[in-house]
């Protein structure tokens, strides 16, 4: 069991504490990294200078992560435990903005790669943005896979999607077992998904864990919430 300090509105200042612990340190941070496997590399917002992505590190709004050939980062959401698995050859950039009630509006732009998305209690908004499309995320599970060209494949396993395609403005809405086609000429089409090409690994496999968050709301008050992973 790992327990991590987390206020609303604090961030955390990674410290080479026991037992994986992590202390609080004054800072905006929207996410926390869950897990962390091969190379993966983090750009602060505002900056050029890369480093490598590690466990615990917290995550601001406009941070940019890349996964290399054999790189997969687990991703969670401070407000309402979001998590957002991105697998090899992914790059993204993580975004959020915090209302007064301390909930989230959350996007998350990719321009290349495949993402998993798991919304259990959704607090604010999910966005993710690719280079032709928005994918609105409504309590659910879903794949993202953009390819190289901007083309946007989204695969609903639970829950609803509405999927936007930009260059159209026309939406589509993608039901379990569907998959979204949103395509650089304005196409954005839904059918059903061939359970063959449906990517499955949305977790990154492993023993499961679980992280204990200590949460101060705007009142003073505090909770703990556990956030299952794997590792």
């Amino acid at each position: 069991m790992r327990k991590i300090i987390f206020p609303w509105f604090l961030a955390l200042l990674i410290a080479a504490l026991p037992a994986g612990q992590l202390a609080a340190s004054t800072s905006k941070a929207i996410a926390l990294t869950l897990k962390v496997e091969g190379s993966v590399t983090l750009i602060k917002a505002k900056t050029t200078k890369k480093m490598p992505l590690r466990f615990g590190t917290p995550l601001d709004d406009g941070d940019k992560i890349l996964t290399g050939e054999d790189g997969a980062v687990v991703l969670v959401f401070a407000d309402d435990k979001s998590q957002i698995t991105l697998r090899p050859n992914t790059q993204a950039t993580i975004e959020g903005k915090r209302d007064q009630q301390s909930n989230i509006t959350k996007r998350v732009s990719m321009e290349v790669g495949r993402l998993f998305a798991k919304v259990e209690k959704q607090r604010g908004s999910l966005e993710i943005a690719t280079p032709t499309s928005v994918a609105s995320v409504k309590g659910t599970e879903c794949w993202v896979v953009v390819l190289e060209d901007g083309t946007t494949e989204v695969y609903t396993i639970e829950g609803i999607v509405e999927l936007l395609n930009k260059f159209s403005g026309r939406t589509v809405v993608i039901l379990p077992g569907q998959v979204g086609t949103s395509t650089p000429d304005g196409g954005n089409d839904v059918g059903d998904a061939d359970p063959g090409d449906v990517p499955g690994d949305g977790d990154t496999g492993g023993e499961e864990h679980s992280i204990e968050i200590e949460v101060e709301d705007p009142d003073g008050s505090t909770r703990i919430i556990r956030i299952q992973y794997q590792e």
